[in-house]
């Protein structure tokens, strides 16, 4: 049997989601077992208005739903990444044959859109192995990490002058993240912000002439949770001299400070530079690494 003819039966109708679609959301997410994504009503209905996720329906059921998030364009030429923040199956739907109806669906608004790709990080098998069935293509891993409160404080030579970041430095930060990442692996500037924001520890990095190189935004957490390092970035430029080494030792410190059992982050399997510095600085990796899955357009 192809994997196609493993469904009891089809959508009677596959179309762009919109906002009058929520109900039928809510009761899809509430019934669904096979569920990949945010459950915030904020994210959700961000989601519903974006004008390129997708819904099915059989009747007045919801019969799956590919919540669509597309960031802003990044890089020169621009690059239009999609990703896929939500997915939810109704009961005797097929994963594989449904989201390929749904991506059928998305695919005219995201076209029109000259949208580069849709992205999917995910670590659960059945998500997986449908949207690898249907053409996504695994490109990285991302890995992640802690240090626990019980190692050693990593000490690290103070190569540049770490300082606290706030609104003032918003532009600054921006420049620095656009420099340091890929597009690809860039977040989108209104992210960045709101995490800048919202950090209650952000440290910027400026060498002897005051010329900033680097940040880190940390997030704090309540005693039973790793705080997290959301983003730490060096210019290229300023590379090779232990400055991201030092902005890690500093979250560290931080994340004694505010009595959390350790520091979590995550990063990708390629960036073998990245990961020995962390694993240098007492880090271990934890959970299970979840695969970058890519769909060209």
């Amino acid at each position: 049997m192809n994997w196609w003819q493993n469904v009891r039966k089809d959508p009677a109708e596959t179309r762009t989601a919109t906002s009058t679609d929520r109900p039928a959301l809510a009761a899809l997410l509430a019934s669904s077992r096979r569920r990949y994504g945010p459950l915030a009503v904020e994210a959700q209905i961000a989601l519903l208005n974006g004008g390129v996720s997708a819904v099915g329906f059989d009747g007045n059921n919801a019969t799956g739903f590919l919540g669509l998030s597309m960031r802003e364009p990044a890089g020169n030429p621009a690059e239009l990444w999609v990703d896929i923040a939500l997915v939810a199956l109704a009961p005797g739907y097929a994963a594989q044959r449904t989201i390929t109806q749904l991506l059928q669906a998305a695919l005219p608004a995201l076209r029109a859109k000259h949208a580069t790709g849709l992205v999917c990080l995910s670590a659960e098998e059945w998500l997986y192995d449908a949207l690898t069935t249907i053409g996504f293509v695994e490109v990285d891993q991302v890995i992640g990490y802690a240090h626990t409160s019980h190692r050693p404080v990593p000490t690290s030579p103070a190569t540049a002058t770490l300082r606290p970041a706030g609104p003032a430095e918003a532009d600054t930060v921006l420049r620095l993240n656009a420099a340091a990442f890929a597009p690809f692996w860039r977040y989108d500037p209104a992210k960045m912000l709101t995490w800048l924001l919202t950090a209650d520890h952000a440290v910027l990095a400026e060498v002897e002439d005051g010329r900033p190189v680097g940040f880190s935004l940390t997030t704090s957490a309540s005693n039973s949770e790793y705080a997290q390092l959301i983003r730490v970035a060096t210019h290229p430029t300023a590379r090779g001299h232990g400055i991201g080494q030092q902005m890690v030792a500093d979250a560290i410190r931080h994340s004694r400070e505010i009595g959390a059992p350790g520091l979590a982050l995550n990063t990708q399997a390629s960036n073998t530079v990245s990961r020995r510095m962390y694993e240098t600085l007492g880090f271990h990796s934890i959970g299970r690494a979840a695969a970058v899955l890519v769909y060209p357009l």
